[in-house]
């Protein structure tokens, strides 16, 4: 660290006269700077907007709830609809199967 701050300290001279002589010293100059509102609601612009983005959220957090609750309980009924279905016992295809040729000929 004390390396670092005595190396800036004997090349800091250097570095603000070279500034001032390169073709960016027009860059260095004080000019005052407006300052910004950074406080929620300091012009009467930004609480609208803050009501807005508030509103879309709810909103959409409001949809987003709704949504997930209605598609589980279809997604129950579906469920039990196929759970009391009838079911047929699995049977295997005969193998080897029949070809084309074979069925034509029969005809």
């Amino acid at each position: 660290m004390s390396l670092c701050r005595a190396a800036l300290q004997r090349s800091g001279p250097l570095a603000r006269h070279l500034l001032t002589k390169s073709p960016f010293s027009h860059l260095n100059r004080n000019v005052p700077r407006r300052t910004m509102s950074s406080v929620p609601g300091g012009s009467g612009e930004n609480i609208v907007y803050a009501l807005l983005c508030g509103g879309a959220l709810a909103a959409s957090l409001a949809y987003t709830y709704q949504t997930v609750t209605s598609d589980h309980d279809r997604f129950n009924d579906r469920i039990a609809d196929i759970n009391e279905r009838p079911k047929t016992e699995w049977k295997p295809k005969p193998w080897p199967p029949k070809s084309r040729d074979d069925d034509e000929e029969a005809v």
